[in-house]
């Protein structure tokens, strides 16, 4: 489980975002485009932090302000859980999305050491 902290702020941002009836059932953090270990490629400039939720209807996916770390109100989707893929290995969840639109990621990894738990997440995306 993500720290109560973390955990706690993803859950009161993306509440509001919540359809009447819809139970928010995990949170995470994941992050998109390249990664810190390419640091001097220009890669490293498309990181992207995102707060992800996955609800009893569907995965709700917001995008970060790069320096504030602030919830961007133009970079918040929802996608059908069908369309979402949770793949596990040892250090990190990847979430394989499907979605012709093209400011959604293709996919998002986990960050190592945020606490994340992957099987609560495996299971608010299988049931």
């Amino acid at each position: 489980m993500a720290s109560a902290t973390q955990a706690d702020q993803i859950r009161e941002l993306l509440t509001p975002l919540l359809e009447p009836g819809e139970q928010l059932r995990a949170v995470g953090t994941f992050q998109s485009g390249g990664s810190f270990a390419e640091l001097p490629k220009a890669t490293f400039f498309t990181i992207r932090n995102w707060w992800v939720g996955a609800t009893d209807r569907r995965v709700i996916l917001a995008k970060q302000a790069r320096l504030s770390g602030k919830l961007l109100e133009d970079g918040v989707f929802s996608v059908a859980r069908e369309n979402v893929v949770l793949k596990k290995d040892l250090v990190f969840t990847v979430l394989r999305i499907k979605s012709p639109d093209s400011k959604i990621p293709k996919k998002l990894k986990s960050l190592p050491g945020m606490g994340f738990d992957k099987e609560e997440f495996a299971r608010a995306l299988s049931s």
